[in-house]
């Protein structure tokens, strides 16, 4: 029995020890960068915008040191779970090339049949949504570097499109009369400049894969502040439902035409061809937490 303690013994006191415990950490974060609504155009182009991702969170961690037989800390370890709830902000623009669709068997406020022929161009479309963002990642630090990776689930709370300047022309013919009308504004025919269009965002949840890395800053007492770069890629298309015709005319109502997002519609009159075929979520940028360990 003496031989097997002094064995014991001799292996901790030459080789290295191993000591673990729990630790908890309350955070709140913060960051922003490159956040955006990825998607292509059929007609014009798509570019990204900025916006960020703010929040709080818990982490729990198992803290693990490495030493010599002196007690000198070699290096430590933590490897944990990270939850949190935030928001995050996405924007996007879209830059249409001229369009122009037929919208075929429409009934005016005299209960006449029309073809109906518009020429848009100078549309410019920006997007600002707002979603509830929910990540669950595995978190690992070694020293003062840290990496996090998991899944982070944005549910969407407010979505917006708006586009102003743009110039719409409307002509109508009818079959009727074998006529066209071209210059009756009062009834939505004409040249139309700088209308404004704006309107809701109708999206799904957006299940992202999530990545962060940096290093981390004892700032003394039970404080840690966290420095990283991080990286989300939507994994599914957030657009949902029938596409829509993207502009809308309404017989009682035919001078004050609206039209509808282009990550909702379809380029022509016939629905042959959507302006996007999917919408994800991307964003990339810089990320601060400052987290209260416990």
């Amino acid at each position: 029995m003496k031989k097997l303690i002094v064995t014991i013994a001799i292996i901790v006191a030459t080789g290295s020890l191993l000591s673990a415990q729990a630790i908890n950490e309350f955070s709140v974060y913060g960051g922003g960068g490159l956040s955006s609504l990825n998607y292509q155009l059929s007609q014009g182009n798509g570019s990204s915008g900025f916006g960020g991702d703010f929040g709080a969170g818990y982490t729990y961690l198992r803290f693990v040191n490495r030493a010599v037989e002196t007690g000198t800390v070699v290096y430590q370890q933590m490897w944990g779970i990270h939850v949190g709830m935030g928001l995050g902000i996405y924007n996007a623009t879209a830059k249409l090339n001229n369009v122009e669709a037929i919208t075929s068997n429409l009934i005016d406020s005299e209960n006449d049949g029309f073809d109906l022929l518009s020429k848009l161009s100078g549309y410019n479309e920006t997007q600002t949504v707002m979603f509830l963002t929910i990540p669950v990642m595995g978190q690992y630090n070694i020293e003062q570097f840290y990496v996090m990776g998991g899944i982070k689930t944005g549910i969407p709370l407010n979505g917006k499109y708006k586009s102003k300047d743009a110039t719409l022309t409307n002509e109508a013919y009818y079959p009727k009369y074998e006529n066209w009308m071209k210059t009756q504004t009062f009834a939505g025919y004409g040249a139309f400049n700088g209308k404004t269009f704006d309107g809701d965002l109708d999206l799904g949840v957006s299940f992202m894969l999530s990545f962060e890395a940096g290093m981390n800053w004892n700032l003394g007492g039970n404080l840690v502040l966290y420095s990283g770069a991080y990286f989300d890629y939507g994994l599914n298309d957030i657009s949902k439902g029938d596409k829509q015709k993207f502009i809308n005319y309404t017989a009682n109502n035919a001078e004050n035409f609206t039209t509808n997002s282009v990550l909702t519609s379809y380029s022509d009159g016939s629905k042959s061809t959507a302006f996007t075929d999917k919408v994800n979520t991307m964003a990339v940028g810089i990320k601060l937490r400052l987290a209260f360990r416990k």
